[in-house]
């Protein structure tokens, strides 16, 4: 489900953090939606993961975030964000495909320095801990995904839907 961030304010961001993290939201990053991650294990021969992307594009799985494999946070699995998780679980379950799944947020809108660092900070003064981010910026654009504690996913919607 994606979010569409309305409004706008143009004043300062003030002292209050979440206020500061909500005005840089409703000015600069439009849109935020939650999304289901899949990490899978494959085997360590080449080969393996240019098969698994090829049976990807031949079932028109749309990817959006594709990375790995990660030491410690999921010990080399390959992590996938799929545009549909759905559409990804029965992929999966056709090929046989082992996985398991995580929350993650993806919160895209105009580049301007140091958005990620208020983002970051409102978060955290909410007292939601960040397992892990992945922010980027691209031709203006900026995306950040981000992973929290399973404990904390209700409260960051909450959080993101204040905007």
């Amino acid at each position: 489900m994606r979010h569409r961030a309305t409004g706008a304010s143009r004043q300062g961001y003030g002292s209050d953090p979440v206020q500061q993290w909500v005005d840089i939201i409703r000015t600069h990053m439009s849109h935020w939606q939650q999304l289901t991650e899949f990490v899978v294990r494959l085997p360590h021969r080449a080969g393996e993961l240019a098969r698994l992307t090829a049976q990807l594009r031949a079932a028109k799985v749309e990817i959006l975030s594709y990375y790995g494999p990660t030491e410690g946070r999921s010990a080399d699995g390959f992590h996938i964000i799929p545009a549909d998780a759905e559409q990804f679980r029965e992929f999966a379950a056709k090929i046989g495909l082992g996985t398991w799944e995580e929350s993650c947020f993806h919160i895209t809108g105009a580049y301007r320095g140091g958005d990620l660092v208020g983002t970051l900070d409102a978060i955290s003064q909410e007292g939601i801990n960040i397992q892990f981010v992945n922010a980027f910026e691209s031709g203006g654009q900026m995306g950040i995904l981000i992973w929290v504690d399973d404990a904390d996913v209700d409260r960051l919607t909450k959080l993101l839907s204040v905007v």
